[in-house]
């Protein structure tokens, strides 16, 4: 692949929400970032999920494309929790992803420059994320821009056969 410059004050470099239009896109972007993470891509039923959660009334999370000069390159996820004792949203991000051949020339940045943004006026308390320890070019990231790891909560999970297990006793 032919390296892509670091975007020019004059490109046009856009984060929009995700539309019909743009679903085989979208899922070619979630694709890339599970092959990244060395992860199953999803399911046709799970794709078929994706799309309709994302573009559902109101929406079940919502999804951002980043595009440079009218190509699409990036995309990220992200969806409202509440602190009861903030008493204000949190702005989650799930996930934030740029095509390879397009990291290190600051679309993820612009990305989540423009989801900070949006947690603000969104009058969120915080922003979370979680990363995945062995990604230390995500850690460096996020750390660049002052953020924290948090080392006094852990994450747990229980997946659909584990739920599924409790109600059946």
């Amino acid at each position: 692949m032919t390296e892509s410059p670091r975007p020019s004050p004059d490109s046009d470099v856009r984060i929009r929400p995700l539309m019909a239009a743009d679903a085989d896109i979208y899922l070619s972007l979630v694709d890339a970032h599970a092959d990244f993470e060395n992860m199953d891509r999803p399911t046709p039923e799970a794709r078929e999920r994706l799309v309709r959660d994302a573009l559902s009334d109101p929406p079940r999370y919502r999804a951002y494309l980043a595009t440079i000069d009218g190509r699409d390159v990036g995309y990220c996820i992200t969806y409202l929790a509440y602190s009861s004792f903030l008493a204000r949203p949190t702005f989650f991000l799930e996930d934030i992803f740029v095509f390879s051949e397009y990291r290190g020339r600051g679309f993820g940045g612009a990305m989540f420059d423009y989801l900070v943004r949006e947690a603000v006026r969104l009058e969120c308390g915080r922003m979370e994320w979680m990363v995945q320890d062995w990604n230390e070019g995500a850690i460096r990231f996020y750390e660049r821009r002052g953020a924290e790891q948090l080392s006094d909560w852990h994450t747990y999970r229980i997946d659909q056969a584990q739920l599924q297990a409790l109600v059946d006793g």
